[in-house]
Formats: structure tokens, sequence, C-alpha cells
């Protein structure tokens, strides 16, 4: 099984993504369009590269196109998915228990909405996915994965937020943060903003629930 990296076309901070490589081990890295600029000012070969190629600089793609070792997808424009689904997609086919994703947010809204419903996607298959940012990383509670534990050394976040994308979120329990829920049932159309800007209190906290589906937005201002 592979921890999979999916590099978008959208706004990446390279020295962000430096160290993030260093702190973490891919086994497959996954290529988006105009993420191809990003992956190699990182130095770092795909094994795929996927997209419809509107963003992405021909003479770069030409470069990669003569490597061993690397697969390139083509789409056409007029499709039914963005290129970041279709990426998902593959990463799923090749059996990744951990997908992160580097480029997801912060450039068109609808694009980083979209990228945060690929959190439910994956989730549903029983694939833990996080979009990553210097300024945010999100990740999903729900049937496949109920509770996760945070630790103050593994995290350069200082706000915690959690926020309902089911109509319900039932039995939300934190312990270790600065401000404890237990059993606390939260419902979009009464109490959606409840779980925004926490922070970690001790070295180590947990969130549990029962059922629902509960975005982990961990941030920085």
């Amino acid at each position: 099984m592979n921890n999979t990296l999916i590099i978008t076309g959208g706004t990446i901070n390279i020295e962000f993504a430096k160290k993030y490589l260093n702190e973490n081990e891919f086994t497959k890295i996954i290529a988006v369009d105009g993420g191809l600029h990003a992956a190699d000012k990182l130095a770092v070969i795909p094994d795929y590269i996927v997209g419809d190629f509107d963003t992405v600089s021909p003479l770069l793609l030409y470069k990669y196109e003569n490597m061993e070792n690397v697969e390139i997808i083509r789409y056409r424009p007029e499709k039914d998915f963005t290129d970041t689904y279709i990426a998902m997609q593959k990463a799923i086919e090749e059996n990744s228990f951990s997908i992160h994703i580097l480029g997801g947010m912060g450039g068109r809204f609808d694009h980083t909405l979209a990228n945060i419903q690929l959190l439910q996607y994956a989730l549903h298959k029983g694939i833990e996915a996080v979009l990553v940012s210097p300024k945010n990383r999100v990740r999903l509670l729900g049937d496949k994965r109920r509770s996760i534990i945070l630790r103050r050394e593994e995290t350069p976040y200082k706000y915690i937020s959690l926020v309902p994308i089911s109509e319900s979120v039932k039995s939300v329990t934190t312990t270790g943060m600065k401000y404890n829920v237990k059993n606390f049932d939260f419902y979009i159309d009464k109490n959606i903003s409840m779980g925004v800007s926490n922070e970690l209190k001790n070295d180590e906290a947990e969130i549990h629930i029962a059922s629902g589906e509960l975005l982990l937005i961990e941030s920085n201002d």
C-alpha cells in the first residue's frame, strides 16, 4: 500500500513543500497539470502526471515525457471531473492508505471547496486524506475514522476548528483542548460555528465522534 502525495496546480509555498517532503515519506507522487511546475522546483519526479494540461508549460511537460517510470495521462478539457479528482482516483487505484494534497487550497474557492469534498470521497473508501498548506491542514472524521489524536510536537498550527459537514455530528467528545466537550451534538442549522477557534491545552488532545462527518481544520493566522 502507498502513502501518496498529490501536487496540484493551486497555490504552493515551495519552502513549505520542501519541509513537508522532508518530514514525510511518500511512495507514490502524482502531479496535476500545472502542479508539475511545483514538482519541478522541488526536484520531484512524479510517478504520474495527469490533467488536460491547460495550465502547464508544453516545454516542461515535454521534459518529463521521455523520462522512464513517468506515466502521463491526458484528458480532454471538456470532462466531467476536476484534474485533482482524477488524481485522487489514480491514488485510490494505486492502493493508497493515505493521500496528501499540496496546492489544494488558497487559489480559486470553487476548487478549494471541491477538494474539501474529495476528503469525503477518500474517507468513504476508508482512506485518510489531508489538504495541507502553511496556513491550514484539513482532515475529516466520519464513519471510517471516528477519532484522532493531536500532538503539539507534530503540529505547526495554532488553532483547531471542528466544523460539521453532515446534517448532524453526534456525541463529539474532546480532551486536552482549551475548550472541551463531552457527548456534544453538532447540528448545521443550530450550532455549526460552536467548534471554531479552539486550541491545544495539553501536549496531546483527542477528538472522537459517534456518527456524522466532521471537518478538522488546523490553522494559523
